[in-house]
Order: structure tokens, then C-alpha cells, then sequence
């Protein structure tokens, strides 16, 4: 992670923390429950780095997202969900994809 890419980070955070109605997308009990379970995973990720580094990266790297969901309140996946479910159709829409013109009668 580069000085950039950080900072960027860092001022999202204080941007939703300025901000909260613009940015967050989850419940009080979720974000307590993401900043939870996501402080451990990054604990436990970092600690067994050396001995599995895979794993250990796997669950530093799920546990910084949890963490930043807490933190913020925000939920990328969540957004993009919702996003797609704003453009589906509904069930009562009628999709024409072909039209024939009859000249006898």
C-alpha cells in the first residue's frame, strides 16, 4: 500500500465521520458486529503471518475490510447490491425483443 493509496483511505474515513447520512449504508448492530469480528480477524491475521503466511494475509486482509465497514459504516458490496437491484425490472414490465407485422387479412 502506497503513502497514496492511505491517505486516500484515511480521508474517506474522515469524510464518513464528518458526513455519516451520505456514506453510511448499515445498521448500528452491524457496523458494532463488522468492527468486532473485523478487529479479531486483522489481530489473528497478523499474528500467524509468519507461520501461515497465506492464511495469515487472507485474514489480515478480510479483517481490514471488516474493520473499515465498522468504522465507517459503509458497505461497498452492499452499495453495488443495491445498485443492481435499482436497475432490475420489475416483475410486471413486458419485454418486447420481436415484432411482426402481418400484411394479410
Amino acid at each position: 500500500m502506497t503513502n497514496e493509496n492511505l491517505n486516500t483511505a484515511l480521508n474517506n474515513v474522515k469524510e464518513a465521520w464528518k458526513y455519516p447520512e451520505l456514506f453510511q449504508n448499515t445498521s448500528r448492530s452491524e457496523r458494532i458486529l463488522s468492527g468486532v469480528v473485523g478487529s479479531y480477524l486483522l489481530f489473528k491475521g497478523l499474528t500467524s503471518i509468519f507461520s501461515h503466511p497465506v492464511i495469515g494475509a487472507t485474514g489480515a486482509a478480510v479483517g481490514a475490510g471488516l474493520l473499515y465497514r465498522g468504522i465507517t459504516g459503509y458497505c461497498p458490496a452492499r452499495d453495488l447490491a443495491e445498485q443492481q437491484q435499482d436497475l432490475d425490472l420489475d416483475s410486471d414490465d413486458i419485454v418486447i425483443k420481436e415484432t411482426i407485422i402481418s400484411t394479410e387479412l
